[in-house]
């Protein structure tokens, strides 16, 4: 199985929750939970000039105990660090790359960094 690994920020809208959490039926009867979330890395793509770089947004999904910790702790503006299984969807004709089956590692805390700065 292929594997990619990507740190970049959980982003989303202001208004609503940085992770969506769901609960599925699994086969055996129980309940399994799945979370996902949006993470932007802007070191995907190299642009001449770094302010014209859009990034690469990701749809990052968590399973079992991963996303439990997704939905207590993973907020918008903090910078993850994500390995998982890379799987290309396609919507409205274009091609996404969204990662499967991911774990995380907090990479830094929003709370003890200054501004909106790159971790590196």
């Amino acid at each position: 199985m292929a594997t990619i690994t990507l740190t970049g920020k959980v982003v989303g809208k202001a208004s609503e929750p940085a992770v969506s959490i769901k609960e599925l039926k699994g086969q055996t009867g129980g309940n399994m939970k799945l979370a996902s979330c949006s993470i932007l890395d802007r070191e995907y793509c190299y642009f001449k000039n770094k302010d014209d770089n859009p990034g690469q947004f990701y749809r990052v999904e968590f399973s079992g105990r991963y996303a439990e910790l997704a939905g207590d702790q993973l907020e918008l503006g903090l910078w993850v660090t994500v390995v998982g299984q890379p799987v290309w969807r396609q919507y409205n004709g274009q091609k996404y790359l969204d990662v499967k089956n991911a774990k995380f590692t907090v990479a830094q805390d929003r709370k003890t960094s200054s501004g909106d700065s790159e971790p590196f």
